[in-house]
């Protein structure tokens, strides 16, 4: 490569500059969804429904009503919504990005794992989760996974109670083990229907607080290439990123998985690609890459992978 791309000489507070003129347009986006603009792109009508309100982790994150998931359910259903955003960055790189589950919506939770992974036409469900359960004292997520090998949570009562397809769901832990120095606990689990069986990888990384950046990028690199030897096993795999709002980590995970295994080094060099692909996140979810300190650490997650490529061209 002859020559650094022409972001990587952004100053920090020319970073906090783009930052916030991104917030600016993520606060229009708002102050329209929360407006009386018919017809509005950002609409959350479905996320402040009165039936939908106690769905939500937090009350001021919603994922916009265009791209949200659209729960399945059976007849007679009152609701199909849960928080999760469908993130479409390319043809071959989608994901769902979703809040931390709480108590009332863990079935929710699993019903929309089953049911994508079906309309992926997969075995295999693969979930990235980049929140510890707790933080201060407070939940960030409900544990929605049994932590006992061989021990079954049955959903059916919940699904059925709700409306929600298939109706009845049981997931069985098979598998833990850390990998990657600690950093990672990867799960292994059984989800299953009445007539269905999926094989679910669960990767946890637990070193991350909410609204800052973690200590090194390694991790969060290793956990990319984890979920991406699945997707090379079953390329329409679309895997579920959460954190505890779904939008500060869980977004800056995607960017850099997106960076990682997409961008790599044939970006156009007069672009910024950090902030197209916040851009375009926030497109299909609001916040996404939610505090400036995510923000320009995907900065220099992007110089090391332009650099790494770099070296093996040479």
């Amino acid at each position: 490569m002859s020559s650094s791309p022409a972001f990587f000489k952004l100053s920090p507070s020319e970073q906090r500059a783009k930052f916030l003129k991104l917030s600016q347009v993520c606060d229009d986006h708002l102050d329209e969804a929360y407006g009386e603009v018919v017809d509005s792109e950002w609409s959350i009508l479905e996320a402040l429904k009165k039936e939908n309100v106690l769905r939500n982790r937090y009350s001021n994150v919603f994922p916009w009503d265009k791209t949200r998931v659209v729960l399945p359910i059976l007849p007679g259903a009152k609701s199909d919504y849960i928080n999760a955003s469908r993130i479409r960055l390319s043809e071959t790189r989608e994901y769902i990005a979703a809040q931390g589950p709480l108590v009332n919506t863990i079935p929710h939770f699993w019903a929309m794992a089953f049911h994508e992974a079906e309309l992926q036409k997969s075995d295999t469900i693969v979930i990235a989760m980049m929140t510890p359960l707790e933080e201060g004292g407070r939940e960030k997520c409900s544990r929605y996974w049994p932590s006992d090998s061989c021990t079954t949570w049955d959903f059916t009562e919940a699904l059925r109670s709700d409306g929600i397809f298939p109706g009845s769901l049981l997931i069985t832990l098979k598998s833990r083990e850390i990998i990657h120095d600690g950093d990672l606990i990867f799960s292994q689990f059984i989800l299953e229907s009445p007539t269905t069986r999926k094989n679910v990888l669960h990767y946890y990384f637990q070193k991350w607080e909410d609204a800052k950046v973690p200590d090194s990028m390694d991790p969060i690199i290793s956990l990319s290439r984890e979920i991406e030897k699945q997707k090379l096993k079953t390329p329409r795999i679309a895997p579920i990123v959460h954190c505890s709002a779904g939008v500060g980590r869980t977004g800056t995970f995607i960017a850099i998985d997106y960076m990682l295994h997409e961008w790599v080094c044939n970006y156009p060099k007069v672009n910024d690609p950090v902030c197209d692909i916040v851009t375009r996140l926030r497109s299909d979810r609001m916040m996404m890459v939610q505090t400036v300190y995510q923000f320009m650490f995907l900065y220099c997650v992007a110089k090391r992978i332009y650099e790494e490529m770099d070296k093996k061209l040479k």
